[in-house]
């Protein structure tokens, strides 16, 4: 409680707001079409917050990485305070270890993994209704904690918006991300 999270998203959405069931990652959508659950994916640090959305999609293996920083008008940067507490599965290696996982099996995977990932997201909403969401240790930037949060146990007022911005339009968090982008060879394009 108390702990500051930060969260990349759509700039139509609010900082805690709830994405209602939309794309592809590894821990959602969960449910049909027409009874999703929202989902919130949060990380410690700006840095997880930017290699686990921004930079998800790139292939690391690719010799030359690109992303167009015209897309970053389409995006926000927010933290939000932890304002109750949250029930969060751990889904760190001690804990994958007791489900007898390993973190290639659940954390370390390709898109292409992604519907095999989501039927743990989905069974854990399912099974366990005392549980607000996940956390793990993040893939791309695996120093910080990455969670996904259940929008329809979270309650209203649990997460309180401390700030909102785009990156390109803060100085300090545009001069971090073009760090991250130069530390893992990802050439910014206009």
């Amino acid at each position: 409680m108390g702990a500051v999270l930060w969260r990349v998203h759509a700039d139509t959405r609010a900082g805690d707001d709830f994405n209602p069931g939309f794309g592809s990652t590894r821990f959602a959508p969960i449910g049909p079409v027409r009874k999703r659950v929202p989902t919130a994916y949060a990380a410690e640090g700006f840095e997880a917050a930017v290699y686990e959305t921004i930079f998800h999609d790139l292939d690391p293996a690719e010799p030359f990485k690109t992303y167009p920083l015209s897309k970053l008008a389409e995006m926000r940067c927010s933290q939000v305070r932890v304002v109750s507490p949250l029930a969060l599965r751990s889904f760190l290696t001690p804990d994958l270890m007791k489900l007898g996982l390993a973190r290639h099996q659940l954390i370390d995977t390709t898109a292409r993994e992604f519907p095999d990932t989501r039927r743990w997201s989905a069974a854990l909403h399912r099974k366990d209704t005392s549980t607000q969401g996940m956390v793990w240790e993040s893939r791309p930037y695996p120093s910080s904690l990455s969670m996904m949060l259940f929008g329809d146990r979270v309650a209203a007022g649990s997460l309180s918006v401390v700030s909102t911005v785009r990156i390109d339009a803060d100085p300090a968090l545009a001069l971090r991300f073009r760090a991250l982008a130069a530390r893992s060879g990802v050439t910014l394009t206009a």
